[in-house]
């Protein structure tokens, strides 16, 4: 498992729990954006305590290839986290498939970051994982990130009715699909 990766622009790295800190920050900063997607998580997510547990049972479920979140720093910028994207629920063999998810500091949106960094991902994960069919998520309204999906390739598949339960209500979301050969 190569636990960094370049691109261009940015540094992909795979964090231990020692960076809790660092997620910290990122997640603090950019709270009332990802709440908006996101589950409820609780009042300790923005503990360092909390981070720093995260960490350690994601670097766990990244040595088993359950998952693999990459976190994405600008190459001038090596310490200061900018992004994420992640790949979970890989399930190799039969299904050889896996579900990804992104989240961008508001700061650096636009700038083809999360194009980039997910591009790169896609490769390392179809190619050394073996890894062929890509799934994402993503609200109706959210317009941005089915942009991203269809610049990346991905078809919409369908209307999953109430799927995830967000801000005290279910929500449909799209499924989106990339299959790779």
């Amino acid at each position: 498992m190569i636990f960094e990766q370049e691109t261009d622009r940015l540094i992909l790295r795979i964090l231990t729990a020692d960076a809790a800190e660092q997620t910290l920050r990122f997640y603090q900063d950019n709270a009332a954006i990802f709440e908006k997607y996101e589950p409820i998580i609780g009042d300790n997510f923005y503990s360092l305590e909390h981070q720093q547990n995260l960490l350690a049972y994601e670097y766990q479920e990244i040595l088993k290839l359950h998952m693999i979140r990459f976190w994405l720093f600008e190459k001038g910028h090596p310490n200061q986290i900018i992004g994420t994207i992640s790949f979970h629920n890989i399930a190799p063999d039969i299904f050889s498939s896996a579900q990804i998810g992104y989240k961008m500091d508001a700061r650096y949106w636009r700038r083809g970051y999360c194009y980039e960094a997910l591009s790169a991902g896609i490769r390392f994960v179809t190619h050394d994982i073996g890894i062929r069919r890509y799934e994402a998520l993503v609200l109706p309204e959210n317009v941005p990130s089915i942009c991203l999906l269809e610049k990346l390739h991905f078809t919409r598949e369908g209307l999953l009715r109430d799927k995830v339960y967000l801000q005290d209500q279910w929500r449909d979301h799209y499924l989106y699909a990339l299959i790779c050969k």
